[in-house]
Order: C-alpha cells, then structure tokens, then sequence
C-alpha cells in the first residue's frame, strides 16, 4: 500500500511522516516505510546510484537551484522513478511517501514550466492509494521561524520571506487543484502538530484495517 503526505516547504509532512511510521508499526504492527528523494543516496538498496558523489544536500540546496527549467524537473522526476522502480512496496507493506512526483509536478509548474508537460512525464507513476493534502498558508510557515531554501523559494538564492511566500503561494495553488480534480483529502496544516497527527491518524485508520484483515487471511 503506498500513502503520499504531500504539501508545500514547511507544512510539516516529514515530521508527521516520521510519525506516522512509528504508530504504524506499534500500534498496527504492521511493515511499513518512508519513502523520500535522499534515499537514492543509499548505496545499498539503491547501487545504481552511487556515481552521485555529493551529499545529498549540496545536491538539493546548491546544484538543484543551478539547474534550469525542464532539466530541473526531470532530474526531480528522475530521483523519484528510481525509487518507485527500484524499492516498490512489498506485499502488505506499507509505503509513506513524502510528497511523492505531486510535490515536484506543484513546485515545478509553480515556477512556470507547462502543468500539462509536467503530467504527462509523470504519467508512468503508481497512483498511490491515498494521497493527502496537507494545506498551509506559507506565511504561517515563516512565522514559525522555517529556514528557507533556494528551492523552496522559486530557486531565488535570497531565500527571503517575500521569495518564499511568493513561490510557496503558487505551489500551494496547483497543490489543491490537484487534491480537487482527484478528490485527495485535504486536512488543515496550520493547526498543532499533535492535532494535526490525530486527523491523519483517523483518516489512515480505515485503509490500515483493511490492509490488516487482508494479511490476517492471506496467513
């Protein structure tokens, strides 16, 4: 079962991913995972991308912001369809995406390249099973103190508050576009974490039954 936490820099996705992950397997006991961009660094379950020789932060934080337009993107896409491919859910396992090809298609088109291109590139991507929004206004994001990055700022190298909030305005509109033509769930980011963490953990709950009363029967 694959499950994409998506929402724009700052909302607090991979905080709540983290958490998710832990309650999953104590709770449930059931196998579960996350998934994200920098796994590729991970020679062992992923060898093919061993030629990278940067961390993964230079790659994320300085070159990623050099790249230009299409190139940026599909380079994006890439890192993500190495993982999909290489490290696919096992059966009864479940997969926590952080932001999964949605996140890039929303910053990406955000920053002026054809939504549509866009689309049609990630069109070989597993829908996940369920996809949820978590919604925030980017100026609550900097007024919690977040430390913007060139990327999460529309790639200006400021990485002011005015920058972030511009951008992050323009992701957050192709985000709930999208969670509306495909009917995601939207939940309200700019609430407590722990408020936050009990509404996803009620709206999982039906999916993760489901998924336990299939593995019961299959054993």
């Amino acid at each position: 079962m694959m499950i994409n936490i998506l929402g724009g820099d700052g909302c607090g996705k991979t905080t709540q991913i983290e958490r998710l992950e832990q309650w999953i397997s104590s709770d449930w006991k059931l196998p579960v995972r996350r998934m994200a961009k920098r796994d590729i660094f991970d020679a062992v379950r992923v060898p093919e991308c061993d030629f990278f020789g940067v961390p993964y932060e230079s790659l994320a934080h300085k070159y990623l912001p050099m790249m230009r337009d299409e190139a940026r993107a599909l380079w994006l896409i890439y890192m993500n369809a190495v993982l999909i491919r290489a490290t696919p859910p096992a059966p009864g396992e479940i997969v926590l995406h952080d932001g999964y090809w949605q996140k890039h298609y929303a910053t990406e088109a955000a920053m002026g390249l054809d939504p549509q291109w866009l689309l049609d590139v990630c069109r070989f991507f597993p829908e996940p099973d369920l996809t949820i929004l978590m919604d925030i206004d980017p100026r609550v994001v900097v007024g919690r103190g977040h430390s913007h990055k060139p990327y999460e700022s529309g790639c200006d190298k400021t990485c002011s508050d005015a920058a972030f909030i511009t951008h992050q305005d323009r992701v957050r509109g192709y985000l709930t576009a999208m969670a509306k033509d495909r009917h995601y769930p939207m939940l309200d980011a700019n609430r407590s974490a722990d408020t936050i963490f009990d509404d996803l953990k009620e709206r999982l709950s039906p999916w993760l039954d489901r998924l336990a009363l299939t593995s019961a029967i299959e054993r």
